[in-house]
């Protein structure tokens, strides 16, 4: 990927924020100009009441002249204040919709887009440039104290050049080697401002290099939901021998240093130039060449000039760098999707759809073997289909091919005699109700979780519920289907066991009533009791719906009509449990007897 200029990456930035939130701009621009005026203004007001002194102009004159002077000033003040205060909620507003922008990018992208090295390195790479400050909160600053710069240089000249243009003022030796001297001096703060800001990213980038550990567990990988393992196993000298304290010292060590220069210049550099503005005003004005009233403006106007000219290069390298880090978000954003998105519409008629599962092979990219090799099968209406096999026989991938999170490689899954590459992409995922082997929960409302929306029908829900063997704990919810589950937003939240997780989250797939239900180890974290519950209720959870299992507990499989039998990426065997079983060197009856001391005689699951 062709790395972009910091130019354009600034513009972009600065494009996305005046998109999502234009006031935050305006207010930022609108402090910039207060910032720039009203150190000026003291010492403008000081030489028009100096110079009307000098001249021998009325009391009453001067009076009102200093009366306006200040009314102004108080206004451009409150001015000042009122754009600060308003500003922040529209900088902190339209951060937060820069980045929802990316949030949403993760929500809607393929998923084996989502899933691909590329997007996790990518992901890995926003990570490290948010953690050292990137985004439209610190942009919006930065662009105004950039502003401010500009304005405040601005400012500064529209004083000085009617001085320096006074009769042979500007003409004396004097002057130029005194101009010389003060760009001399703001030249090299400048430089110096810009050489340690670069040398402090070099330094973080470096850190960055050999920090994916460090940064990982400061940014959100311990949870109180690792507090336990963590005690039990007095994990913590692991933890943080992985957080690279000696690294992260030394970069704030070389920081330190950096800042400590730069501000020993600055400081001295300013008193310099304010003493010299004033020494060397003060003697040209003894020699005549300027009256009383231009010495305050002059050394004012001066000082100010080398400030802006500093605020601005300081400025100007740091929103750069802010454009810089953000490339990554950019590049994220401008992920093509790689799957093709057909228009067709899916004719939703639950009791004629049916899936084909055609001489499919697909190999996960970057991997060394098929995931599945040549798999066929069909997947009918009524029908309830299992899926055995040990760890990476390939079930779980099967599952993704048919809710089209991949396109397989070779072969075809038709639905309806129609490849389902041809259909509308939400149009064909709307045909499943999925329990996945590693589904998550959300920290909302129990009936916003069931319903996977805010809007939900409370009857509907309760009813899902149940089915799923929900209900008595239901009863003891404190607000029923409207509890809210974990504690990360809410104090009163529940905390859920892992199995009663696992049924809200089959009650979700119930609820979203799809003609094609697939339930990967739907029962993996359940007692034996609700197991069971589970298992001879199923033909009344998922009624005449074509529904496929997958479960390494192969008792749990005998209520199925079919089983689908996977090794190694292929599909080894299929038929009844009867029929398998009389096959005694097939996979399926290797397996059985394998795990056979866990069952009665009759097949019923023993705790």
């Amino acid at each position: 990927m062709k790395k972009k200029s910091e130019k354009a990456l600034l513009k972009r930035c600065l494009y996305e924020i005046q998109k999502c939130e234009p006031q935050a701009l305006r207010m930022a621009f609108g402090l910039a100009v207060m910032e720039a005026l009203l150190p000026l203004g003291p010492s403008f007001l000081a030489s028009i009441l100096v110079s009307g002194l000098e001249e021998g102009e009325g009391y009453e004159r001067l009076v009102i002249t200093a009366a306006v002077g200040v009314v102004l000033l108080l206004f451009m003040n409150a001015f000042r204040s009122w754009t600060w205060r308003c500003g922040l909620p529209h900088s902190e507003y339209a951060n937060d919709l820069v980045e929802w922008k990316f949030d949403n990018k993760n929500m809607e992208m393929d998923y084996s887009r989502l899933d691909s090295s590329e997007a996790a390195g990518i992901r890995a790479r926003i990570e490290n440039d948010y953690d050292w400050g990137c985004g439209a909160y610190y942009m919006i600053p930065q662009f105004q104290r950039c502003c401010s710069g500009i304005l405040g240089i601005a400012a500064s000249l529209v004083l000085l050049v009617p001085i320096l243009l006074k009769g042979s003022f500007w003409r004396h030796w004097s002057t130029l080697v005194f101009a010389v001297c003060v760009l001399t001096l703001t030249f090299l703060t400048t430089v110096l401002e810009r050489y340690t800001c670069r040398e402090k990213e070099k330094k973080k980038e470096q850190y960055d290099i050999s920090s994916a550990r460090s940064n990982y567990l400061m940014r959100g990988g311990i949870t109180y939901r690792e507090g336990k393992d963590i005690r039990i196993y007095k994990a913590q000298p692991l933890i943080r021998s992985g957080l690279n304290e000696k690294e992260r010292d030394e970069m704030v060590e070389v920081e330190s240093r950096l800042e400590q220069r730069a501000g020993i210049w600055d400081g001295a550099a300013s008193g310099i130039l304010m003493g010299g503005a004033y020494f060397f005003i003060v003697l040209r004005a003894a020699g005549g060449a300027l009256e009383a009233g231009s010495v305050v403006l002059f050394a004012s106007a001066i000082y100010r000039l080398a400030e802006n000219m500093k605020i601005f290069s300081r400025s100007r390298s740091e929103i750069m760098m802010n454009a810089g880090r953000m490339e990554s978000s950019f590049a994220y954003l401008e992920l093509p999707d790689e799957m093709p998105k057909g228009r067709r519409k899916v004719e939703r008629r639950h009791e004629e759809m049916e899936i084909e599962v055609r001489n499919v092979s697909f190999r996960y990219p970057g991997a060394d073997h098929k995931a599945l090799e040549n798999v066929s099968f069909r997947f009918t209406p009524g029908r309830k289909l299992a899926v055995v096999g040990m760890n990476g026989s390939g079930k779980t991938t099967l599952v993704k091919l048919l809710c089209r999170m991949y396109d397989p490689d070779e072969g075809q899954i038709l639905l309806n005699g129609v490849d389902i590459r041809e259909y509308d992409l939400a149009e064909y995922m709307k045909q499943f109700s999925v329990v996945f082997q590693d589904f998550r929960l959300l920290a909302r409302s129990l009936g916003e979780n069931v319903a996977a929306s805010q809007l939900f029908e409370a009857d509907r829900v309760h009813a899902c519920l149940e089915k799923a063997g929900f209900g008595e704990r239901l009863m003891k919810l404190p607000e029923g289907i409207n509890t809210s589950l974990y504690r990360n937003t809410e104090e009163e939240g529940v905390e859920v066991s892992g199995g009663e997780a696992q049924k809200i989250a089959l009650a979700r797939a119930l609820y979203k009533d799809a003609p094609f239900v697939v339930l990967d180890e739907p029962t993996a974290a359940l007692d034996p009791v609700s197991e069971h519950e589970i298992y001879s209720g199923f033909h009344r959870l998922v009624g005449e719906k074509a529904a496929l299992f997958i479960s390494h507990r192969l008792s749990s499989c005998r209520f199925c009509d079919e089983i689908l039998v996977f090794h190694e990426g292929r599909l080894v065997q299929k038929g009844s449990h009867t029929a398998l079983l009389k096959e005694e060197s097939g996979q399926y009856c290797r397996m059985w007897r394998a795990q056979a001391r866990y069952y009665e005689d009759t097949g019923a699951f023993i705790a």
